[in-house]
């Protein structure tokens, strides 16, 4: 019986988290559309992109510490309800404010989930496996978010989305009700208050590692899948509104089935050595997007750069949770997440004036690079670990 409610739960937190990124894609892929069809520039979407991941920022670290002491149900009935609000009103916006102030509070919904979700999948994982649990539930919502980008294309060309929006709404709001009766109580809460500055000290130094990584995975990846390809195919390849919410739906299809395997694999091998082969094999992915001469290479190439990716967004996870203390885990993964929305920000801003003033190229030379350092940021713990080790043996 036990195993039996544990399937039950893990099925419906997959199903939820699956919903939370079908809703964000929808709204990731109508909304810059929407904003380019009312004339905005590269620039001005990137700042008004940005404000989902300075939403993310101010929330993440908050409700990270507060799950610790209070436990993380509420926070994703919270978050689901949040989500169903805003994107009804986002199905109203047409000026740029009211999209600022909308993605803003879109990405403090989104937040609250995040900050609580791995510390969610770490409790279903307490007995083993986390890798395997993490890729079942990046996979479905993969797959989810695939279904979300092929409708928002396909009902785009109805009121610039509109209905794509309240269907949106509609699955959030019904899953927030199912939520409420089908999720577990909180388990493992912490109910002592120690001081911040004691919390903060007792971090372990690898975790500072991972908010670097985070931060420039962030930095780049996050704004170039999230408008600067879809505008480059949507202005300079002329992608139709259906065909790019084709393309960007295979991007999470090919991941969906990257993230089960890659699951399943981190748990048996390295996973050092996994993240670095697949952190170099994203920055020789980008380097052949500029060489892509055509729109089918570009898009064969920008889906096995989502593929290595995927394995990287795998990698990592697996790689951090063995650093991070099961007492103060929702801060900890917060203050990682809270590094990644604020690489997300800065990079929304700064590479969409790069690709306005100059061009897509310039964005994917610093993509490639940026994966290059953060093979080097990966390796070099475990380089200095060894070298540490083998003087101490000569000695």
């Amino acid at each position: 019986m036990q195993g039996r409610s544990i399937n039950r739960e893990f099925i419906g937190f997959t199903l939820i988290s699956g919903l939370i990124s079908f809703g964000y894609n929808v709204v990731m892929t109508v909304i810059p559309l929407r904003m380019t069809d009312h004339g905005l520039s590269y620039g001005k979407i990137g700042s008004a992109m940005s404000a989902v991941a300075i939403g993310l920022m101010v929330i993440k670290l908050l409700i990270g510490h507060l799950s610790d002491i209070l436990g993380t149900k509420k926070f994703i009935l919270s978050s689901l309800a949040g989500l169903a609000v805003v994107s009804v009103l986002l199905a109203r916006a047409d000026e740029i404010v009211a999209f600022t102030v909308l993605m803003a509070a879109l990405g403090i919904f989104r937040g609250i989930f995040l900050a609580v979700s791995g510390s969610y999948v770490m409790d279903m994982a307490s007995s083993g496996g986390y890798g395997k649990i993490y890729g079942a539930v990046q996979s479905v919502s993969s797959l989810l978010a695939s279904i979300g980008g092929i409708i928002s294309g396909l009902l785009y060309q109805f009121r610039e989305g509109e209905y794509a929006l309240y269907i949106c709404s509609f699955l959030l709001m019904a899953a927030s009700v199912w939520a409420a009766a089908g999720l577990k109580s909180d388990r493992n809460v912490r109910r002592e208050r120690l001081p911040i500055l004691q919390i903060f000290k007792s971090i372990n130094k690898r975790i500072l590692i991972f908010c670097v990584l985070i931060f420039i995975q962030s930095f780049v990846a996050g704004p170039m899948w999230s408008f600067i390809i879809p505008m480059y195919c949507y202005n300079v390849l002329l992608f139709s509104p259906a065909k790019l919410g084709i393309l960007m739906s295979m991007d999470e299809l090919v991941s969906a089935p990257t993230y089960m395997l890659a699951g399943r694999i981190v748990d048996k091998v390295n996973v050092v050595k996994f993240n670095i082969i697949f952190l170099l094999l994203t920055a020789l992915g980008g380097l052949l997007l500029i060489k892509s001469q055509s729109a089918v290479v570009f898009m064969i190439v920008f889906l096995l750069c989502s593929v290595s990716i995927s394995c990287t967004f795998v990698g990592i996870p697996k790689e951090r949770v063995g650093y991070i203390r099961k007492e103060q885990k929702g801060l900890e993964l917060a203050l990682i997440s809270l590094c990644g929305s604020l690489g997300d920000s800065l990079g929304s801003n700064i590479l969409g004036k790069v690709a306005e003033k100059y061009t897509i190229n310039q964005c994917i030379y610093i993509f490639a690079a940026s994966y290059v350092l953060m093979a080097v940021l990966t390796a070099v713990p475990v380089l200095f670990s060894s070298s540490k080790t083998a003087s101490e043996k000569k000695s």
